[in-house]
């Protein structure tokens, strides 16, 4: 397989050229089929299963019948908490309960890794020597984004937090910052372009096995 490959950009959003990806890292083609379940199961742990209707036996009133079984022309009927009646209880609705599943910590590695290899095939993927946002201004971070033409939904890898990076990122729409150790498949595929600094590339590359 040949090098992958992906654009360099300077500290100032100039363009450097291309930067070989490192193979460790971006050789596995992966899973894809585990890509979808890692998503979704991610996307399912974001989910506080909170929802809730309430059925005939927590509806209020109801005490008696309503009205005589014969003789009133009416249908048969034995509490106004029905779920036939109008406010009456809710059937099959939905109750709180947890949707929750395990991802166990070689699929979400597979599908990190299939993630990252899709993203640099698909071209969607930039390389930055370092990130400085010496005042941490909004400016600054506009300014190098602009100049190394990123725009739309953009995920942003460093190695570490700094507080000068993040203010200057934070109040941009559509600019997610990220760790590399927390890096997860959802968040690249849920993103246009993934930028990573070299050094989060180096931080990155410690989750991956030896050999």
């Amino acid at each position: 397989m040949s090098q992958i490959q992906a654009p360099l950009f300077s500290a100032t959003g100039e363009s450097m050229g291309q930067f070989d990806l490192p193979d460790a890292i971006f050789s596995g083609v992966g899973s894809k089929r585990v890509l979808q379940e890692v998503i979704v199961g991610l996307q399912a742990n974001q989910r506080r299963g909170t929802s809730m209707t309430k059925t005939r036996g927590l509806v209020s009133g109801g005490g008696r019948k309503p009205w005589k079984q014969k003789g009133t022309g009416n249908a048969r009927s034995g509490s106004i908490r029905s779920p036939l009646w109008r406010k009456g209880g809710i059937i099959f609705g939905p109750q709180p309960r947890s949707y929750r599943t395990d991802l166990d910590q070689s699929r979400r590695f597979l599908a990190l890794q299939t993630a990252l290899f899709e993203k640099a095939k698909a071209s969607e993927l930039g390389i930055f020597e370092a990130i400085q946002c010496g005042q941490g201004k909004t400016q600054e971070a506009r300014k190098l984004l602009d100049k190394a033409g990123m725009s739309g939904k953009i995920l942003l890898v460093t190695d570490r937090k700094e507080v000068n990076v993040s203010r200057a990122f934070g109040n941009i729409k559509n600019v997610c910052l990220v760790d590399a150790s927390q890096l997860n498949a959802w968040q690249l595929m849920a993103s246009k372009k993934v930028l990573f600094t070299k050094a989060a590339l180096d931080e990155l590359a410690k989750r991956w096995p030896k050999g």
